[in-house]
């Protein structure tokens, strides 16, 4: 697409990419931030009235057009696997990684090498050249970089740890709670457990159907709730604290989680479970819980998710 704007116009010109397109298509677009960039603006002094910008009215100006750092973060398809992305001169394609130059499959040795430079650098490279409008805190300016203590942790996973020898170490999709009944997903209104009532008269407050037990698991309400169910991981020595030494007032976070499993790399589902009050902290009095993992289908074709581990924002 391409094509000439009014020059006597000031308009903002949107594009859709094709990884837009795709999402389009297949009912699942959802635009949730904007921003506004200069990345293709020209600014040019008028050489005869020193210091003025150069007028712009006449200046033919072509449709914006779709750039390979448009894309920010990694797509994923319903299976994980890595929908078609490029940068940092490599190619994604169905969770593959494949050399920019010679178009060759990355295997063995070189994947672990080229999967963490393209995960490391690739989403923070393509932000950058975005060009992003922005005005600077002149009480922030302190605080221009991102730094967190730790950057790398390792849990060693045996016989006994984290699950003991005597628990039950294997699990049968099929008996793993669906979608529906998962205690993750209690707090969402379309999978909140609603027992079917009659409908009301007028002037009279609506009665039961019959006596509908929920069948799902119960569900995480308080804090209280949370921790006890993080208490057997944190006994377990299956916990660690990430501290963000310097970040921006307004902690913005973007965070990707990925698994890297033989010669592939897929994407992980992420539960957003909402914020928790917790009054008796005053430094953190809330924490937001996300669940990762991923989700599988049983044999009836329904969708189950199964928990990885847990993060708590504080």
């Amino acid at each position: 697409m391409a094509g000439i704007l009014d020059s006597k116009t000031r308009i903002f010109d949107t594009f859709v990419t094709q990884e837009g397109r795709r999402q389009f298509a297949s009912g699942k677009m959802k635009a949730e931030f904007y921003s506004f960039t200069d990345g293709f603006s020209i600014y040019k002094t008028d050489t005869i009235n020193t210091g003025s910008a150069l007028d712009e009215t006449y200046r033919i100006c072509f449709e914006a057009t779709s750039l390979p750092q448009d894309q920010v973060t990694f797509e994923a398809d319903d299976s994980g696997k890595l929908s078609a992305f490029r940068g940092s001169g490599v190619n994604i394609l169905a969770g593959q990684i494949f050399s920019g130059s010679a178009v060759q499959l990355i295997t063995g040795s070189e994947f672990a090498s080229f999967s963490g430079n393209l995960l490391g650098s690739a989403s923070i490279d393509a932000f950058s050249r975005l060009r992003i409008l922005g005005s600077p805190d002149f009480f922030e300016q302190r605080f221009n970089e991102f730094l967190i203590g730790n950057d790398t942790f390792s849990f060693t996973i045996s016989d006994n740890l984290p699950i003991s020898s005597s628990a039950m170490q294997k699990g049968n999709i099929d008996q793993i709670e669906s979608l529906f009944m998962d205690k993750r997903l209690s707090h969402v209104p379309n999978f909140k457990y609603l027992p079917p009532v009659n409908r009301a008269r007028i002037g009279a407050a609506t009665s039961s159907l019959g006596v509908f037990p929920s069948l799902g698991q119960a569900p995480i309400i308080t804090n209280a709730d949370l921790e006890n169910e993080l208490l057997y991981s944190r006994q377990t020595g299956f916990q660690e604290t990430v501290t963000f030494l310097q970040t921006s007032k307004e902690n913005n976070l973007v965070c990707q989680m990925f698994e890297m499993s033989g010669d592939a790399i897929v994407k992980l589902d992420v539960v957003d479970f909402g914020m928790f009050s917790v009054p008796n902290d005053q430094e953190h009095p809330t924490k937001h819980v996300f669940f990762v993992g991923k989700v599988y289908r049983d044999s009836t074709g329904t969708s189950t998710f199964v928990n990885m581990f847990t993060l708590v924002f504080s």
